[in-house]
């Protein structure tokens, strides 16, 4: 067969049929199991999607009422929802308690006022300064009378509710991987047994050195928290030792 190109799995010069994916050339049998070869690869790559699928569905499935941060925040709105009704109801109590407390004072004394009188009337036992004075009562009254009718003489006094950041009460962030990998440092066991230091992830083993200010290692190595990184060897479950930087 002239000019034919060569087949890139028998190697037969018979390739006449060319692959633009691979750039190559295949005979009209090894063509047809390239080709099967290409929809095994793409068949899996479905399943794998399938797969993937469910993962994500799962994964989103978790994002409602039952996600245990959003049962928190419920929680804290319960909560808070709770704390304002109570102030609001203690603030509505004060404020019956004042209203009513002026109306208490004049029902009180109207009552001593009335007996006062009738005593007074049935004994005929007063003179002109008695009736002087019982008249400046009643005019007192009247105007003790016309002052509750009015609005009372009461505010609410809601300042410090204004000045609340309800944005900043309570918010959702992502929790920092530098606090997190801080966190985990003392729980590393390292080659040498012992545990590793908040700070630079060395053996904690050692002493502190008032003349650097600065706490030593028992290697020699110098901890200091606001400095350079140290390096912090981990101990691998398959006895593989890794190194890697902690920046406090």
């Amino acid at each position: 067969m002239s000019n034919s190109n060569q087949c890139s799995t028998c190697q037969k010069p018979a390739g006449i049929i060319h692959c633009a994916g691979c750039d190559s050339y295949f005979c009209t049998k090894d063509f047809r199991g390239h080709r099967e070869i290409l929809y095994t690869e793409m068949e899996e790559l479905v399943e794998e999607c399938n797969k993937l699928q469910e993962n994500v569905n799962k994964a989103t499935k978790g994002n409602d009422l039952r996600n245990p941060l959003l049962k928190e925040i419920n929680a804290w709105e319960k909560i808070t929802i709770e704390k304002v009704q109570q102030t609001a109801e203690q603030a509505r109590q004060r404020a019956n308690q004042l209203m009513n407390s002026k109306s208490t004072i004049i029902t009180t004394e109207f009552i001593g006022l009335s007996d006062e009188l009738a005593g007074l009337k049935e004994t005929e036992n007063y003179v002109e300064h008695d009736l002087t004075r019982l008249k400046q009562k009643i005019d007192q009254f009247n105007i003790d009378l016309t002052q509750l009718s009015q609005a009372p003489r009461i505010e609410l006094n809601s300042e410090e509710s204004k000045k609340i950041k309800w944005d900043c009460i309570i918010y959702v962030q992502e929790k920092s991987e530098r606090a997190q990998t801080s966190k985990s440092l003392p729980q590393e066991q390292l080659l040498c047994g012992g545990r590793a230091c908040v700070r630079c992830g060395k053996c904690s083993d050692g002493h502190y050195d008032s003349n650097m200010n600065r706490y030593r290692h028992r290697d020699g190595s110098i901890c200091n928290p606001f400095g350079t990184a140290c390096d912090r060897y981990r101990l691998r479950t398959h006895d593989s030792v890794s190194a890697s930087v902690y920046t406090p």
